[in-house]
């Protein structure tokens, strides 16, 4: 009887003692847990020159395209795909959202399955979908005459 009731006091002193002190968790990465809206390039920032961001699944790729009106190939331009920091050829990733960092538009797009857009990239406008999903094949940024 004896060792029943010093092993339930012990138990008890000790839910008690775990109860007051709470674990903490942290994001393994908080630096890129952030929201998708408004578009935002501080991840990028620092790193990577950055005036449109694709989204891919979990990964966000940083992309620049001169803001003078010409249109670029993709497989020309290299991406910056976050959490991953692999860089590669833009024209290969498949992209389901695509913004455009205000006061660098209005840019357009193509991609491989149909799917063309312009967006105008006024500030708090945040990402357009693209669908279905696809590969961002060609784009160009400034003056659409």
């Amino acid at each position: 009887m004896y060792l029943i009731t010093t092993i339930s006091l012990f138990v008890l002193s000790m839910l008690g003692f775990t109860s007051a002190t709470p674990i903490v968790r942290k994001s393994l990465n908080p630096k890129f847990l952030q929201a998708r809206s408004p578009l935002a390039t501080a991840a990028f920032a620092s790193d990577w020159p950055t005036n449109v961001i694709m989204l891919g699944g979990s990964q966000s790729y940083g992309l620049y395209i001169p803001v003078d009106g010409t249109w670029y190939d993709f497989e020309n331009i290299q991406c910056l795909g976050l959490p991953a920091y692999a860089i590669g050829d833009c024209n290969d990733i498949t992209v389901d959202n695509i913004g455009v960092v205000a006061g660098n538009g209005p840019c357009s797009f193509v991609g491989n399955a149909g799917w063309a857009g312009t967006l105008q990239g006024n500030a708090g406008e945040g990402y357009y979908t693209v669908g279905p999903p696809q590969t961002i094949i060609r784009g160009k940024c400034g003056n659409l005459t």
